[in-house]
C-alpha cells in the first residue's frame, strides 16, 4: 500500500559494466510467488479497499437489522428487492461472511505491502545519505552552486551554523578531501504511510470484533433484585424475537432515584430532569458500585450501562411516618425516615421496616392494591417487628385517609371482635411525607470488545493522514570541494513533496549559508 520515493543516481562517475558471462537470474514464476505479488500489490489493495468502502456505503443505504425502524423499511420494500438484498446479505451486510473475507483480504495487503516497502523507507529514516559527490548533487529536485574565498573546512562549518539557525540541524563529514554538509527535517514522515496502515489495520480488527462479539439489551431494575441476565431483541427479516443473555457477574440494584421539576407533579417524562440508579457489580468475590444516569455511563469489564427508560408507576423511595396515639392524647412518636427496603428501631414501637408502597390505594377482594399509578391515596406497607418478637402488618395512610380507614377498622371491632390492625401499640401510623420515585428503571447493556480499537483507529487515522500530507522529508547537502584560491559549494536539495513551497525554503538556505549563489 505504501510507495517511497527513490533516488535514480549513481555515486560513482562511471559504473562498471556488468561481464557478458554473467547471465541475469530468471524470474520465479511459481503460483505462490504470483498470488503473494498480486497481494502485495498497491494496485489491488487499492480495488479492495474500494470494494469495502462500496459494501460500507451499502450498510449505510440499506436499514439494517436491529436498526430501529427496520420493520416499516422491510415491509415497504418491493418483493423482488427483498429477496435480492437478502440473498446478498444487504440487511445484515457488517456481519456478512464476505465482509469478513474482505477485511481479512486487505488486512492481508497492507501487512505484506508495508513488508515488502517499509526496509527501505526505514534505510531512508536511519541510514541518511551524509557523504555525497557533486554528481549526486546535480540529480536533486534543486541545486545550485557558489563560489568561497574560505578554505573548505571552514566554509563548511558556516554552512552548518548558518542551516543550524533555520531548523535545519547538519552534520560534517569528510572525505576523499571534500566536505559534505548534511541536513534534513521531518525524516519521520517516510513513516507516514505505515501509520496510516496501522490505522487501517486496528479500525479493522475493531470492526470484526464489534460484528462478531457485540451483544446489547436491556435490564430491568428492581430495588433490592440480583440478576445475571438481560433480554437482548434480534430483529431479523422474519421479525423480532427475544433472547436471554447470561452477564458474567451479577448486578444487584442499591437503589433508584428521581429528579423532578416539580415536586408536587408526577412522575412523567416532562417532569423529570434525570433518573439514578445505583447498582452493585459482584464478581468472583469482588464488588464495585457504580452510578448510572443519564449524563453518567456506567462502565464494567468492557459492558457499559445506559439509562434507557423508567416505568412511569408512583412509588416512594424514602417515607416519613409518624405514630399518634389514637385518642388524641399523649406525645406522638416521631418522625420517622426509612428508606425503602430498610428498616428502624422506633422507642416504644419496635423494628419497622418500610416493604411497599400503593400510589392510589384500595382494598379489594384480593388484598391491598393501586387503582392507577398516580399518587392519588398514598400509602405505604410497613412490617413491624415488636419488642416481644411478634411480626405484623401496618399501613401508614395521610391524616385524613388514616381517620377514614381508622374508624371502618374501629367499626369492625365493635361488630366483630378482636384488635383494630391498623393501630400499632395503640398509634395510628401516619404518612407524613415521601420522596415521589418509579417502581422501576431500565437499563440498556452494550458489550462491544471493538469500540476501544476502533476509536484509537480512528483517532490515529486523520493524525497519520496529516502527517503524510502536510509534511515532507527536506534534505539538503552541501559539497564543499577545495580549490586553489578557496573553494566551491555544491548545493542539492530534495523532498518527497511540495515542492514549490520547498523551492523557497531552498534558496533561503543556500543564500544563508554563502549570501547568494554566484
Amino acid at each position: 500500500m505504501a510507495t517511497t520515493e527513490t533516488e535514480v543516481v549513481n555515486e560513482t562517475e562511471a559504473p562498471p559494466s556488468a561481464p557478458a558471462s554473467v547471465a541475469t537470474p530468471p524470474k520465479s514464476n511459481s503460483i505462490l510467488e504470483k498470488l503473494l505479488d498480486l497481494l502485495s500489490s498497491v494496485k489491488f489493495g487499492l480495488v479492495m479497499l474500494g470494494t469495502l468502502l462500496t459494501c460500507c456505503m451499502i450498510g449505510m443505504l440499506i436499514i439494517q437489522v436491529n436498526v430501529k425502524g427496520f420493520d416499516e423499511y422491510y415491509a415497504n420494500l418491493k418483493p423482488a428487492e427483498r429477496q435480492v438484498y437478502g440473498a446478498l446479505n444487504f440487511f445484515d451486510i457488517y456481519r456478512s461472511r464476505y465482509f469478513t473475507l474482505l477485511l481479512a483480504i486487505t488486512g492481508l495487503n497492507i501487512i505484506l505491502a508495508s513488508i515488502d516497502r517499509f526496509p527501505k523507507a526505514w534505510k531512508y529514516v536511519s541510514e541518511p545519505r551524509r557523504s555525497v559527490s557533486p554528481k549526486f548533487i546535480s540529480a536533486q529536485n534543486f541545486i545550485d552552486s557558489a563560489e568561497s574565498h574560505a578554505d573548505a573546512k571552514k566554509t563548511a562549518e558556516g554552512i552548518r551554523d548558518a542551516w543550524r539557525r533555520h531548523g535545519f540541524k547538519g552534520s560534517i563529514v569528510e572525505q576523499k578531501g571534500r566536505f559534505t554538509v548534511f541536513a534534513q527535517r521531518n525524516p519521520w514522515n517516510r513513516l507516514g504511510a505505515y501509520f496510516v496502515h496501522v490505522a487501517l489495520l486496528t479500525i479493522f480488527v475493531g470492526g470484526f470484533l464489534t460484528s462478531r462479539y457485540s451483544v446489547g439489551g436491556n435490564m430491568q431494575l428492581l430495588p433490592g433484585r440480583t440478576a445475571n441476565t438481560f433480554i437482548r431483541e434480534e430483529i431479523t427479516t422474519e421479525g423480532s424475537r427475544s433472547a436471554q443473555v447470561t452477564l458474567p457477574f451479577q448486578v444487584e440494584c442499591l437503589d433508584i432515584q428521581q429528579k423532578l421539576i416539580r415536586n408536587e407533579g408526577g412522575l412523567d417524562a416532562q417532569n423529570t430532569i434525570d433518573w439514578l440508579s445505583y447498582i452493585r457489580i459482584k464478581d468472583s468475590g469482588k464488588q464495585k458500585d457504580l452510578l448510572v444516569h443519564l449524563n453518567n455511563v456506567g462502565d464494567y469489564r468492557g459492558y457499559r450501562f445506559f439509562q434507557s427508560e423508567f416505568v412511569p408507576v408512583g412509588n416512594a423511595r424514602q417515607v416519613i411516618l409518624s405514630f399518634e396515639p389514637q385518642s388524641g392524647g399523649g406525645q406522638p412518636i416521631g418522625p420517622v425516615t426509612i428508606m425503602r427496603n430498610s428498616g428502624v428501631d422506633v422507642p416504644g414501637i419496635g423494628t419497622v421496616r418500610y416493604i411497599d408502597f400503593f400510589p392510589d390505594f384500595q382494598v379489594t377482594e384480593k388484598g391491598p392494591t393501586t387503582i392507577s399509578r398516580d399518587y392519588n391515596n398514598p400509602a405505604a406497607q410497613l412490617e413491624i417487628t415488636t419488642p416481644d418478637g411478634k411480626r405484623h402488618i401496618a399501613f401508614a395512610f395521610n391524616p385524613k385517609l388514616a381517620d377514614e380507614y381508622l374508624n371502618k377498622a374501629n367499626a369492625k371491632v365493635d361488630k366483630e371482635g378482636g384488635e383494630n390492625p391498623l393501630l400499632v401499640n395503640g398509634n395510628k401510623v401516619i404518612l407524613r411525607d415521601f420522596e415521589k420515585s418509579s417502581s422501576s428503571h431500565t437499563l440498556t447493556i452494550q458489550y462491544d470488545p471493538g469500540r476501544t480499537p476502533v476509536y484509537i483507529g480512528f483517532l490515529l487515522l486523520p493524525l497519520s493522514l496529516c502527517s503524510v500530507f502536510f509534511f515532507a522529508h527536506q534534505r539538503v547537502w552541501a559539497v564543499v570541494v577545495p580549490e586553489e584560491r578557496g573553494s566551491r559549494v555544491h548545493f542539492g536539495g530534495h523532498t518527497n513533496r511540495n515542492r514549490p513551497a520547498f523551492e523557497a525554503r531552498f534558496n533561503l538556505l543556500v543564500a544563508s549559508a554563502i549570501g547568494g549563489s554566484k
